[in-house]
């Protein structure tokens, strides 16, 4: 069984906080309560993966607090891992702490699980280059199959 989490940071939850704040200033302490603690559970906001290799099934699935909100999909048949490199582009819809402000573009990393038939590949996690050339050799190992290194020019099997 693989797993993969990574926390998740929401706008949603600064906005909830103002709200509440907004509340509590009009003393109106109810509605201040409950935003207040829509914002704690939203705080706590996870995104991950669980690949089940024996069932040949995966799940993603976002997770508040201990509550985990997506389903098992069916995982064709995978081909091999690869990482792959992404340019984030300032042009782009992108948050502003995603790209530093002195240059237009900053990377990012991506594993992939390259499967056969339409879907073509499964996005499994990203992040930085080391901790996904990590997670990618992990998967593979478990799958017991081939990994990509896309990151640069050469693109080179590392597994």
């Amino acid at each position: 069984m693989y797993t993969f989490e990574r926390y998740n940071f929401r706008i949603i939850t600064l906005v909830l906080g103002l709200v509440a704040i907004a509340f509590f200033v009009n003393s109106g302490f109810i509605g201040g309560f409950l935003f207040t603690a829509l914002g704690i559970l939203l705080s706590f906001s996870y995104q991950g993966i669980i690949i089940d290799p024996v069932n040949a099934l995966y799940r993603k699935y976002d997770r508040f607090m201990w509550i985990k909100i997506g389903g098992w999909t069916p995982l064709p048949e995978p081909s091999y891992v690869t990482v792959v490199r992404i340019n984030l582009s300032s042009n782009r819809n992108l948050p502003t702490p995603l790209v530093p402000p002195d240059t237009k573009s900053a990377r990012s990393y991506k594993v992939n699980l390259v499967v056969e038939g339409d879907q073509r590949y499964v996005s499994v996690c990203r992040g930085p280059r080391k901790e996904m050339t990590e997670e990618a050799l992990k998967l593979g190992k478990l799958l017991h199959i081939r990994v990509l290194d896309y990151t640069t020019h050469e693109k080179k099997w590392i597994l």
